[in-house]
């Protein structure tokens, strides 16, 4: 555990990180072009080391302190804050999950949260930033249409791995993962809940998890789900 003051852009905020690793003595972080790509396509904010190797996912509190102060307190402070349960905390745990069941990740230098009221951002996950790669939506709109049946067929391959380790990801789209020069996938957004225990639930709840607007369009959706189906009832 390690108390860090982190300049973001022009504000420095204190946060207490769990399981530091491998983090500088100094850390500076910034808005840059890249994290804004990050933030176009998703609903948190993204700050970027000085050195371009330590990407910061910033999730704000749900709740306005002014509008609902009694759900901001219940919620983001007592919940999130004092009993740790952060969206940071809840992505770092489940990173290790995809780790365990074979899946890529980035690495991660820890989670941490902000005990200051006033400081709206309390939730802030530190990853390495991964330049070698391209974020998965886009490479999928690039490729033809023999690319895009193999990059489903591996991106299934991965979704039947997690389950294999009784998993399934609360929100599959490209967007949540990113590949890098060699076609590898690296999974970026960690959201996962465990399958039901019985074997006839579980299917059902893999099928849930795919959808024609995440997976660009009925036609991938078809795809996916019947690959999806003959590597998850083929697994040994």
């Amino acid at each position: 555990m390690k108390l860090l003051d982190i300049p973001f852009d022009d504000r420095r905020r204190r946060y207490l990180v769990f399981h530091a690793n491998g983090l500088p003595a100094q850390l500076r972080l910034a808005s840059t072009s890249t994290t804004a790509a990050f933030e176009a396509v998703g609903s948190s904010r993204f700050y970027l080391s000085q050195d371009g190797q330590i990407l910061a996912k910033v999730v704000p509190d749900k709740f306005a302190k002014r509008k609902a102060p009694v759900s901001w307190f219940r919620r983001d402070y007592l919940e999130k804050r004092w009993l740790l349960q952060s969206d940071a905390r809840k992505e770092f745990l489940s990173l290790r999950v995809l780790q365990r069941a074979g899946l890529t990740t980035p690495h991660c230098h820890g989670w941490g949260l902000s005990l200051n009221p006033a400081n709206r951002n309390a939730s802030l996950l530190l990853m390495e930033h991964r330049q070698d790669a391209r974020p998965g939506g886009e490479v999928f709109d690039a490729l033809d249409e023999a690319g895009r049946e193999r990059f489903l067929e591996r991106f299934c391959e991965e979704v039947a791995l997690l389950a294999r380790a009784g998993f399934v990801h609360r929100d599959l789209h490209y967007n949540n993962l990113l590949v890098d020069d060699d076609g590898n996938l690296i999974w970026i957004d960690a959201h996962v809940r465990r399958l039901p225990r019985k074997k006839a639930d579980q299917w059902p709840a893999l099928e849930q998890s795919l959808s024609a607007n995440k997976l660009r369009g009925q036609v991938y959706l078809e795809q996916s789900r019947l690959m999806l189906n003959h590597i998850f009832n083929c697994q040994p």
